[in-house]
Parts: C-alpha cells; structure tokens; sequence
C-alpha cells in the first residue's frame, strides 16, 4: 500500500477548502439541514492546525521577518470589515493570530535563543497569551499551537503533540462552557429554539474537536516539499471569500448589518 505524501500546496488547497466549506456553513446555517452540519462543520477543526503549522516552517525559511509580518497585518486589516459583517464577530480575524504567533515565535528566538532572557519570554509570553483572549479569533488556543509547533523539535513529536493538546483543550472548553450553560438558568430559559438549539450548537464544538485530531494524519504524511508555487493564493482567498459570504448575508437577510446602519 503505497504511503499517504502531501506537499505544501495540497495540505494548503485542503486547508483553503475546508476554510470556504466551514465558513459558510457558520455564515448561511440556517439555509442547511441539521444533517449536513456534522460532516461539514468538521472542517472547522481542518484549517487552523495546517495554517498554524506553515506559520513555523514560513518563519523558518523566510529570508525577511518584517516584511512576512507586514504582509500578514494587511491582508488581516483587508478582511477585519467583511469578517465582521459576515460573521458578526467583533474581534480580530484568524490572519491576527496567525501575525499574533508569529510575534511570539520571533520574540522567543531572539530572547530565549540569542539572549538567553528565557525569565522575560514567559512574562511576555503569558501576557500576550492572555491578551489574545479578548483581541483575536481563536485566542489563547490559536497562537499556542504556533509556539508548540516551534519549540517542538522532534518532527514527529512536532505534527502531533500540538494537535492532541488543541483537540483535547477544544473538548474541555466545550464541556466547561455547556455545563456553565445549563447551571446558568436565566441563559438557558432565553434559548430560542430550546434544548434542541443548544444540542446542535453543542455538537458543533464536538464535531470541531474531531476534525482537530482527523488532521494529524494529514501532517505526518507533509514530505517537506513546497510544490507548486503560489504564495499569495491563501492571503488573496481570505479576504475575498469573506466579501462573498457578507454580500450573500446582506442579500439573503440572514445577518444583521443594523450597526453599520443596514
């Protein structure tokens, strides 16, 4: 049987489509069947792990820090309004954790590598891990999976360890949140829909945890080749599919724009 070898332009298509896929389902859900939202929500926990992981092999083999952190910080600037109408998220989009990790990654090397200042990392660390909580999307969770994928040297270690912590943080912030949910009265008396809503909303958090663990194959089977060329293909889709999905939410009325006076 001939053995699973992805470059990093199919593990990048992959993570791009399952990007579109999630997406849209979390944008336009209520125009599909409960059915279809377990299969398709499992890609939720696809793109994260493959985008955090080309971060660390980015940071890597780029020749010019500033200038990939620049290029993140506008592509992230670009998509920040069509994100927030689409998705009604008020925080930094995912291209800011990316820019977030990356930061810390960069911070580590200079402090821990080349100034042996590891006491001041960890302060640094712990205070931006903090911050991200209330600032981007998938905060804490999101840029320690980056500086996991960096530290870890052990390939093997590397493309599974981060994966098993994330997959395993996703199931018990999950269980925390629901049983806060059903001892919060008040909360669970204003549920539209009641515990049916809630069961679905539930199994959506699940479903992504799955998805966290399904793609350890997926990195293990990365043969360290860049294949085909095309740098600017996940930056370019980011944005643009986010104006898609805010056009199709505005125009199917399935998102409120009220706050920008729509």
């Amino acid at each position: 049987m001939k053995k699973l070898s992805f470059d990093a332009f199919t593990l990048k298509i992959i993570a791009i489509v399952s990007m579109g896929v999630h997406h849209t389902l979390m944008v336009l859900w209520e125009l599909f069947p409960v059915w279809l939202h377990v299969p398709l929500y499992a890609t939720r926990g696809i793109t994260f792990p493959i985008m955090a992981f080309f971060v660390t092999e980015g940071f890597r083999r780029t020749s010019n820090i500033n200038r990939y952190m620049l290029r993140l910080l506008i592509f992230g600037s670009i998509a920040q309004i069509p994100y927030m109408l689409a998705s009604g998220i008020y925080m930094l989009n995912i291209i800011f954790t990316i820019l977030l990790g990356l930061i810390i990654i960069a911070t580590h090397d200079r402090l821990c590598v080349k100034a042996q200042k590891r006491g001041l990392f960890v302060l640094i660390l712990i205070v931006l891990l903090i911050a991200s909580l209330f600032i981007v999307e998938g905060g804490l969770f999101g840029p320690l999976m980056i500086f996991l994928f960096h530290v870890i040297k052990d390939e093997k270690k590397r493309r599974t360890y981060p994966l098993i912590c994330w997959g395993a943080m996703l199931i018990f912030s999950n269980l925390f949140a629901r049983l806060s949910f059903y001892l919060d009265e008040a909360a669970f008396a204003n549920v539209q829909g009641g515990i049916m809503q809630l069961e679905v909303l539930m199994m959506h958090y699940y479903v992504f945890s799955i998805g966290s663990f399904a793609i350890i194959p997926l990195l293990r089977a990365y043969n360290g080749e860049r294949g085909r060329r095309a740098k600017f293909l996940f930056y370019a889709f980011y944005p643009i599919h986010w104006v898609v999905l805010a056009v199709l939410a505005y125009a199917l009325g399935v998102a409120d724009f009220s706050f920008i006076g729509l």
